[in-house]
């Protein structure tokens, strides 16, 4: 079956409706909510239920880009992406995707949209958004695949605002026009931050709907009327459950870090929100990997979908350059202390501030001891784990985002979702349990082709973590994109080898596993990977997203 865009699927309105006049800010909105498509709700449910059935029909205008972008060869189109090195494929017998755009300028963007970006001082788009904007500016879903820094968040919310622009004001008792979904509340933060900078001109109202801060608050917002929800989906089904907004309305949402999510069993949540959708809606879904989970959810919810992938995925970038240092656990935060001084003379010599530093640690009181230890030594250190409350974790975060702190000493638990631009070192004072994790960890420097380092230190209880990183390296380095795969199957298949690897540590035999490891001794001193005092060994391909381990135990 032919694609067909969302205004002309079965329930949705015309695309021959012009789009209605700018709105200031105050339009719409109101408080009389009730229940809706099974959610649970009180006595307002009978005043919502007439509102929603008389909803206006969604409104997707025929997009165009300029001119100028319309008259590219297919020669041209095919160098700019190989260029940005942006990948796009198609189902069978769909038409072709938008051309990539590289100024603003040619997207035929809303001009408070324009006015917000140069407001910003944004002075072109980033690969996934030359690509990604153009097509969800035609109206086509899309399954994306980009690291975070990369400019992705604004990729979906430049055409997010202008889709909501474009709807009938919304009424008394609607619910919002858009929702973004994402796995932990700081990425939620961060993501209405650059909705919020994209929406100044245009007064587009936003709200933010997480865990960890009252829910009162947010019934308020909700309940006043607002044109974009960005949520956890934890609490966002609860205010569902509580009639507090409806879904009614709903015509463009995101998942964002799909695979997040669905790793942190939120699985139910996201498909008791898609499945109660409107017909005729937008879906955006972006994530780091492609397991067959996010595929199957893709599968399902998706509408012949454009898949845009920039880079390659699953792998830590290629200008993150990494070293492993053998040491004994008692000699670890020794040793730290003497590279951090070292680091903090030779940013004096050369005129410079230290470098942006994380530091990650195995439990949340050692997050403390070190960021102490840290302070004593008169360097600046803040720590970020779950035994802060959250205003003490979003005042650390907002000290090293703006640069207050240099080094910020955090737990995988605690620091989901950060965020931080220009991030030049990761030390990993205690190395993973994962592969995954030590993927996500250094993935959070060495972003949008900026030069990184990950440090690890490692003791004799690291030699499996170990010896799978030296493996996927050396495999990276032959060009295997699958060498640092992450995902449902992936964990699964290590648990395995870390069970036979485990189970033959006693046989005083160097252990070998199967199908990943095979061949490779742990005890071989790590040949592929750089050990201080050695040179670097510098990852050929690929690029690791922003995300975060598996392990609540010290959150």
């Amino acid at each position: 079956m032919p694609y067909r865009p969302p205004h002309v699927r079965e329930g949705a309105g015309g695309g021959n409706v012009p789009p209605p006049e700018y709105r200031p800010k105050g339009y719409g909105g109101g408080s009389s909510f009730g229940t809706t498509r099974g959610f649970g709700g009180d006595a307002r449910g009978a005043t919502h239920s007439s509102v929603a059935s008389s909803a206006p029909p969604t409104v997707f205008p025929k997009w165009k880009p300029s001119e100028r972008v319309n008259k590219f060869t297919e020669e041209q189109i095919k160098e700019v992406r190989t260029r940005m090195n942006v990948t796009v494929d198609l189902e069978d017998g769909e038409p072709q995707a938008p051309p990539p755009i590289e100024t603003f300028e040619d997207m035929n963007l809303h001009e408070d949209i324009i006015q917000d970006i140069r407001y910003h001082d944004y002075e072109k788009p980033t690969p996934i958004q030359t690509q990604g904007i153009p097509v969800a500016l035609s109206g086509r879903d899309i399954l994306g695949c980009a690291q975070t820094g990369s400019g992705k968040t604004a990729s979906f919310a430049i055409p997010m605002i202008q889709h909501c622009l474009n709807q009938p004001a919304i009424r008394r008792g609607d619910g919002p026009l858009a929702v973004v979904l994402a796995p932990t509340r700081e990425l939620a933060q961060q993501i209405e931050q650059e909705v919020k900078a994209f929406s100044r001109t245009s007064k587009m109202r936003s709200t933010i709907v997480v865990g960890g801060t009252h829910m009162g608050e947010q019934r308020i917002e909700l309940r006043a009327g607002v044109e974009i929800v960005v949520a956890t989906p934890g609490r966002f089904i609860d205010h569902l459950h509580q009639g507090n907004t409806f879904l009614d309305r709903v015509s463009f949402i995101v998942l964002d870090e799909a695979d997040r999510m669905l790793d942190m069993g939120f699985e139910p949540q996201i498909l008791e929100v898609m499945k109660n959708l409107p017909k005729g809606h937008q879906t955006l879904l972006f994530s780091a990997t492609m397991p067959p989970e996010v595929e199957e959810l893709a599968g399902k919810y998706l509408n012949k979908p454009v898949r845009v992938k920039v880079g390659t995925v699953s792998t830590p970038t290629e200008s993150v350059t990494q070293h492993l240092i053998q040491t004994a656990e008692d000699k670890k935060i020794p040793m730290l202390l003497q590279l951090c001084l070292e680091e903090q003379q030779a940013a004096n010599h050369m005129g410079h501030k230290f470098p942006l530093t994380i530091i990650f640690v195995e439990r949340k009181n050692r997050c403390d001891e070190v960021a102490d230890a840290l302070e004593d030594q008169g360097l600046s250190a803040c720590s970020l784990h779950g035994g802060k409350t959250q205003q003490e974790r979003e005042g650390a975060l907002r000290d090293f985002r703006n640069g207050n702190v240099n080094i910020c000493v955090a737990t995988d638990v605690a620091s989901r979702g950060l965020d931080v631009s220009g991030i030049d070192h990761v030390i990993n004072l205690d190395l993973p349990r994962a592969l995954e994790d030590y993927v996500h960890r250094i993935g959070r420097t060495g972003r949008a082709g900026a030069s990184g380092r990950a440090t690890s230190y490692y003791t004799e209880r690291d030699s499996f973590i170990v010896g799978r990183i030296k493996f996927a390296i050396s495999q990276a380095e032959k060009g295997n994109a699958h060498a640092f795969a992450t995902g449902r199957e992936a964990r699964q298949k290590e648990r395995e080898e870390r069970a036979a690897f485990h189970g033959g540590a006693g046989s005083g035999k160097a252990s070998e596993v199967s199908d990943g490891i095979a061949g490779i001794k742990v005890d071989d001193q790590y040949k592929h990977m750089a050990v201080l005092g050695s040179a670097p060994s510098q990852v050929k391909t690929g690029a690791a997203d922003d995300a975060w381990g598996d392990d609540e135990d010290d959150f």
